[in-house]
C-alpha cells in the first residue's frame, strides 16, 4: 500500500466515516434518500484518496502539441 500524506489520510478517514454512517443508516431503517447520500459520498472519497496526483494522467487522448521554434 502506498504511503499517504496528511491530506489523503483525512480524505480517507472522512470517506470511511461516510461509508460506516451509510451502512449504519441502511440497517437502522433510515429512508433510502438519507443513508445513500452518506454511503455514496463516502465511497467516492475513499476512491479519491488513492488517485494519483501526477499531471501525466490528464488528457490521455489529446495530441501532444508540437513546439514551433
Amino acid at each position: 500500500m502506498r504511503k499517504l500524506n496528511t491530506e489523503r489520510k483525512v480524505i480517507l478517514t472522512l470517506g470511511i466515516i461516510g461509508v460506516l454512517t451509510g451502512i449504519y443508516g441502511r440497517y437502522n431503517a433510515w429512508a433510502y434518500d438519507d443513508y445513500f447520500v452518506f454511503f455514496y459520498t463516502g465511497m467516492s472519497l475513499v476512491w479519491v484518496a488513492f488517485l494519483t496526483s501526477s499531471k501525466s494522467c490528464g488528457r490521455p487522448f489529446w495530441k501532444k502539441q508540437t513546439q514551433n521554434q
